[in-house]
């Protein structure tokens, strides 16, 4: 896949990081939080977005895309984490805009450019009830009915489900134990129903009951009858690098928000940063923070090269920023004080964020035991 240079990575870095500083301060970022009967994101700012070539930062071309590479992706998401951003990049730019490009027909694939341009919002619905964290269990059943399918099931709680245009919903072909296809389901197609609630970071988001759905042949997601699980697998493992992606911009985020806010506080006459303990604690939270960011743009680049130890290196990647995500963000709590638990403060909400990063699709233990036992089966 072809990349842009340094000199472009650095302008996307750059671009982000001034834009967001201007348009997306903690201040706006309640607002949009907070808002009556909001959606929990920005429309506005999504289109904008939009606009600056973020949302099609790694699409083809020919979808108004700019046929980046994981590792550009990498960069927008961290400029997400960084300003705690609430619109719905993980869905719709990296779960669905990737199911549409690594499954789709040509047809399907049309649908990339409404994506790119900010028009088509999606929601990947896999998990089920009972599932845990385990990528092949779907008990959700696509029944043929006629020249198209009849989908049934649930799906557990999938991120901006309530605002999405379509749902990416896996599930069986004929039975439980049938292969897996991909389907593209508009959200308010008669049986569907979307029970809002928000995660515990507040984005919005909701759990989706399937009831004898009709999906015409056309939304199953390729030209054939082709298993998808491997697809799903891919999908998974984009999903999980770039919500770690996310956290390390979150983590520089919480130190940044640290340092500055010792600055200001003051004890025996001096500001807290002047305590030494206080500064081993900082640079703790910025070595952790590298850390993950080193092995993060390790999984990235092994994901460009098609590196045959690219699940493997994704996978140390999210247990390394899973512990970086925990250290850095109770550091920055406990270093604000009573302070830092309170809703006025960015601090509380980084954390909380940095939870939800912490176990999406799949926490460090589990990614842990995977590698244990992947390593055995090596051996």
């Amino acid at each position: 896949m072809p990349s842009l240079s340094s000199e472009e990575r650095q302008q996307l870095h750059d671009s982000l990081q001034e834009l967001l500083a201007d348009k997306y301060p903690f201040e706006h970022w309640k607002k949009l939080a907070r808002a009556p009967g909001g959606e929990g994101f920005g429309r506005a700012e999504w289109k904008q977005f939009a606009d600056m070539g973020w949302l099609g930062i790694s699409m083809p071309e020919e979808a108004g895309g700019s046929a980046g590479s994981m590792t550009e992706l990498g960069i927008v998401m961290a400029g997400v984490g960084r300003f705690i951003l609430l619109e719905p990049f993980i869905g719709t730019v990296v779960l669905g805009a990737g199911a549409i490009e690594l499954a789709g027909s040509a047809r399907q694939r049309e649908l990339l450019a409404q994506i790119a341009s900010g028009d088509l919002i999606l929601a990947f619905c896999h998990g089920e009830p009972n599932g845990g964290y385990a990528r092949d269990y779907v008990k959700t059943v696509a029944k043929k009915d006629g020249d198209g399918y009849s989908l049934t099931g649930e799906k557990t709680f999938a991120l901006h489900a309530h605002a999405a245009d379509l749902l990416v919903v896996s599930a069986r072909i004929g039975s439980e134990n049938g292969s897996l296809g991909l389907f593209l389901v508009p959200r308010t197609a008669s049986g569907v129903t979307v029970l809002p609630a928000p995660a515990l970071d507040g984005r919005q988001g909701g759990a989706v009951r399937l009831d004898a759905v009709k999906v015409e042949a056309s939304g199953r997601l390729g030209d054939g009858d082709k298993d998808l699980a491997s697809v799903v697998d891919t999908l998974i493992d984009r999903a999980v690098i770039a919500a770690c992606a996310e956290a390390v911009g979150a983590m520089a985020g919480v130190t940044d928000q640290t340092v500055e806010y010792l600055k200001t506080r003051q004890q025996f006459g001096q500001p807290l940063s002047k305590f030494q303990v206080l500064q081993h604690r900082l640079v703790d939270m910025s070595v952790s923070t590298e850390e993950a960011r080193a092995i993060v743009h390790a999984a990235l680049q092994a994901l460009d090269d098609q590196a045959p130890d690219a699940q493997r290196t994704v996978w140390m990647a999210k247990v390394k920023t899973a512990q970086a995500a925990r250290f850095v963000g109770g550091q920055g709590i406990q270093l604000h004080g009573g302070m830092g638990m309170t809703d006025e403060l960015s601090i509380g909400h980084y954390y909380k964020r940095l939870t939800i990063c912490e176990t999406l699709f799949g926490d460090g233990e589990w990614y842990l035991r995977q590698l244990s036992g992947n390593e055995q089966k090596v051996a």
